[in-house]
């Protein structure tokens, strides 16, 4: 592809992200949990059902890296469904008019439906996106790229939420909590965004992928490649593992400012933009240190920040939570973007080239489930022990608390998991702080900083040695057993899988 056409299609990437965030922002997170819980009285569980639903529908991702194989239509593809997507969001800001009058009782559940086809066609466009993206961009500046569009997605993100948040404060002091149409203007302007969005979209050129697979050469035995690779499949096991860790308390924070610290949707959208504001800034320096010394490390400086952040949100408490919430949202927004940016990198980096849309759609299927099951289990948990209440040091330990802490225990052992997995030319995550360290204060000393770099690198190293090959000879173990399971499995689902294949193959 010539440079020319590269650079503009990566610049209307960007543009594309960036109005996607918007909708992304104005009708989901803070926004649409707002809405289901005022305006359709929505309970815990179905919160927790809501944000398992765009992890479930990453399975479909299987079905969309097989017909991606078959005709090579990435492209295509991803718009048709990103259209899909955001076009059954008609339906949810009709939701709450008089044509839906008689379903009050049920009105939720019409939200669930409607956010689950969308997930699905939103998967769908995930990972055909995934696989022409990283046809497009080129490896040696992925980890810049992505940070940069991140970047400008989250700033475009963060200024929409604090508009949105300064208007449905005014909205209900000016009318009342349950009056609707504040939430329905805010997903109307969405909409626009997410309409204006497909337009970049449709500009950007699928580039051919040097050595990408022929359609007539394409064998479904390759749904078990990437779980016959032993380093992809370490990676997987990693990264299902944090998800679920993360993700069995992730929605619950929101109703926790909600209901029990009974916070305004001004202040919770400022909090978010301090969030985001540590993104913006983190993102421009996560992304040349993923460059430069490799992902792995990112993610285990990143995940160990992390495991601090729910024990910060359990000090909150009504009338005193500014401070430990503005410290939560700030660490979350600048290690959770080093942390997603550098699995998203590594994720790439470690599949193979040829047939890369399965390995990313196995990846995405897998992660999915484990992200979709948490919040499932998280709201199960918490309807359980919703009379749980005990002091400690003055403190309430209610049952939110006790999700939280389980989120945190969860996180710190995943971490040791991320030592398995291989990644060529990376450094030790010492490495990553020292490089913090410089990127944060440009003015320390240089000379200090390299005479502490070669002390603390050696010992780094040393300890890496250790867990690595701990880890390896487990991971050995399990491999060996995982194998044969596939090699059955692999036998049995062939057969249809061939027939399916005559099936779709054009005459």
């Amino acid at each position: 592809m010539d440079t020319a056409v590269q650079n503009k299609a990566l610049k209307f990437s960007i543009i594309d992200g960036a109005l996607s965030a918007v909708m992304g922002s104005l009708a989901g997170g803070m926004f649409l949990m707002g809405f289901a819980i005022k305006i359709l009285k929505a309970e815990p569980q179905q919160i927790g059902l809501l944000a398992a639903l765009p992890m479930f529908a990453n399975l479909i991702q299987i079905f969309g890296a097989y017909i991606i194989e078959k005709t090579g239509k990435k492209k295509a593809m991803c718009f048709v469904c990103v259209l899909l997507s955001r076009a059954l969001w008609v339906f949810i800001i009709l939701l709450p008019l008089k044509i839906f009058a008689g379903m009050n009782d049920f009105r939720v559940w019409v939200l669930v439906g409607v956010i689950g086809f969308s997930s699905v066609f939103g998967s769908l466009s995930g990972v055909a996106w995934l696989s022409w993206m990283s046809d497009l961009v080129p490896q040696d500046i992925r980890g810049s790229y992505f940070g940069r569009r991140n970047m400008v997605a989250s700033a475009a993100g963060m200024a929409v939420i604090l508009l949105g948040g300064k208007f449905i404060s005014l909205w209900e002091s000016k009318f009342s909590e349950g009056n609707p149409f504040g939430f329905i203007i805010l997903f109307l302007a969405a909409l626009a965004a997410g309409v204006a969005a497909l337009w970049f979209l449709s500009q950007v050129p699928q580039p051919q992928a040097a050595g990408e697979i022929s359609k007539d050469r394409f064998n479904p035995a390759m749904f078990f490649r990437p779980l016959k690779d032993k380093n992809f499949l370490r990676l997987i096991i990693f990264a299902s593992a944090w998800m679920f860790s993360v993700q069995i308390a992730a929605p619950f924070y929101g109703v926790f400012m909600i209901e029990y610290l009974k916070i305004d949707f001004s202040v919770i959208t400022i909090l978010g933009a301090a969030a985001t504001l540590a993104t913006l800034f983190m993102m421009k320096i996560w992304g040349p240190i993923s460059d430069k010394l490799g992902n792995k490390p990112v993610i285990i400086v990143s995940s160990a920040v992390l495991v601090v952040v729910p024990f910060v949100w359990v000090i909150a408490l009504p009338n005193h939570y500014y401070l430990p919430l503005l410290i939560a949202h700030v660490l979350s927004g600048a290690f959770m973007a080093g942390a997603t940016l550098s699995q998203f990198n590594v994720m790439i980096k470690l599949s193979a080239q040829q047939g890369r849309s399965v390995y990313l759609a196995l990846f995405a299927a897998i992660t999915g489930v484990a992200g979709a099951v948490a919040p499932i289990i998280g709201g199960s948990v918490s309807e359980l022990l919703e009379e749980f209440s005990m002091t400690v040091l003055a403190y309430n330990i209610s049952n939110m608390h006790l999700i939280f802490f389980i989120s945190a225990g969860l996180q710190l052992i995943t971490i040791f998991l991320i030592f398995a997995v291989r990644e060529p030319a990376a450094a030790t995550p010492v490495a990553v702080i020292m490089q913090l360290r410089n990127d944060l204060n440009p003015q320390a000393g240089i000379g200090g900083t390299a005479d502490f770099l070669m002390v603390e690198l050696k010992r780094g190293e040393s300890i890496l040695r250790k867990a690595d090959r701990v880890t390896d000879e487990l991971a050995e173990k399990s491999e060996g057993k995982i194998k044969k399971v596939l090699d059955r499995a692999e036998k049995i689902i062939k057969k249809p899988l061939d027939k399916l294949k005559d099936f779709l193959k054009s005459d």
